[in-house]
C-alpha cells in the first residue's frame, strides 16, 4: 500500500475529491434530499439558519477534509489493484460503499437510532459518492 501511495496522482485526488464534495452539495440541496433529511434530523429552516451563522464555513471546511481522506484511501486501492477503466473504477467504488462505509454507517445508526429514510439518505450519498469518485480516479491515474 505504501508504493501506492507515494505513486498517486495528487492532482486526479484533490479535483476528484472537489468533484466529490460538489456531490454531497447536490446530494443534500432542494435540488435532491435536503427536505427529506431536514425532516428525518428534525431540522427546520431556523436551526439551518443558526447553524450558518456559527459558522457553516467550518462545517464545509471539516467536510471537504473528510472527503479528502476518503477520496486518497479510495484513489490508493485503486492505484494498489491497478484498476484501469471508469467502470472497474466504479465497482470499487460501489464495494468500498456497499461493504465498507455503509455498514460502518448502518452500525452507527443502529446505536443513534436513525430512521430507515435517513440511513438510505445518508449511505445512498456515500454509495454515491464512492461509484464516481472511483470511476474518475480510475480513468484519470
Amino acid at each position: 500500500m505504501y508504493n501506492a501511495f507515494m505513486h498517486l496522482n495528487w492532482l486526479a485526488v484533490v479535483v476528484t475529491a472537489v468533484i466529490g464534495f460538489m456531490v454531497g452539495w447536490l446530494w443534500f440541496s432542494p435540488v435532491l434530499f435536503v427536505k427529506p433529511w431536514m425532516a428525518e434530523m428534525k431540522m427546520t429552516e431556523q436551526t439551518m439558519k443558526e447553524a450558518a451563522q456559527k459558522g457553516m464555513a467550518w462545517f464545509f471546511a471539516q467536510g471537504f477534509v473528510y472527503t479528502l481522506l476518503s477520496t486518497i484511501g479510495l484513489a490508493v486501492l485503486i492505484t494498489a489493484h491497478r484498476s484501469a477503466g471508469w467502470c472497474k473504477g466504479a465497482e470499487l467504488g460501489a464495494l468500498v460503499g456497499v461493504l465498507l462505509v455503509g455498514p460502518r454507517l448502518l452500525n452507527g445508526g443502529v446505536w443513534e437510532q436513525r430512521s430507515l429514510k435517513l440511513n438510505a439518505i445518508v449511505v445512498g450519498h456515500e454509495l454515491v459518492l464512492f461509484v464516481v469518485q472511483g470511476a474518475i480516479l480510475a480513468v484519470w491515474r
